[in-house]
């Protein structure tokens, strides 16, 4: 997923008179570019969250390759070889199904309560609320599976 600094989906609405509408208290600042982004790769199970990847540009073969493989590899001998889980294979892009889409959404709407400041203020808050996603969380996305494809 991808967070940006400024420029968050915070909802404000303005109630104003009609003479007002030019006046700067109703206006949100936004700053061209979000003031620096970053972009993140994480693993979801029933059980809460996995590892977290922070990691540059595009989310591509090669940087899949050399910046997720190896977590992914590690997580999946560590975590699921040695217990028995069901794999659900899933294309990659089907946000209307992927449970870990409502992760993002949650984690982008807990940041709306942080102060920051800069882009290392953006990764050390998306970090501790993703250290603090709870058994819980995992388990209601993942249980919800069911009927996300019923939907469909």
């Amino acid at each position: 997923s991808h967070f940006e600094v400024f420029n968050r989906k915070k909802k404000s609405f303005v109630r104003r008179l009609p003479s007002e509408s030019d006046k700067p208290f109703n206006f949100q600042p936004r700053v061209q570019g979000g003031g620096g982004s970053i972009s993140v790769w994480g693993i979801m199970t029933a059980k809460g969250a996995g590892p977290l990847v922070f990691y540059d540009g595009r989310m591509n073969g090669p940087t899949c390759i050399s910046v997720i493989e190896p977590v992914l590899l590690s997580f999946i001998e560590k975590k699921i070889w040695s217990r028995c889980y069901l794999l659900l294979y899933w294309p990659a892009v089907s946000p209307d199904f992927n449970a870990i889409e409502n992760l993002w959404d949650i984690i982008d709407n807990k940041l709306n309560d942080y102060r920051l400041n800069n882009v290392n203020d953006l990764q050390q808050a998306t970090l501790e609320i993703w250290t603090k996603i709870s058994n819980e969380t995992g388990e209601n996305l993942v249980r919800s599976m069911p009927r996300r494809i019923k939907k469909c």
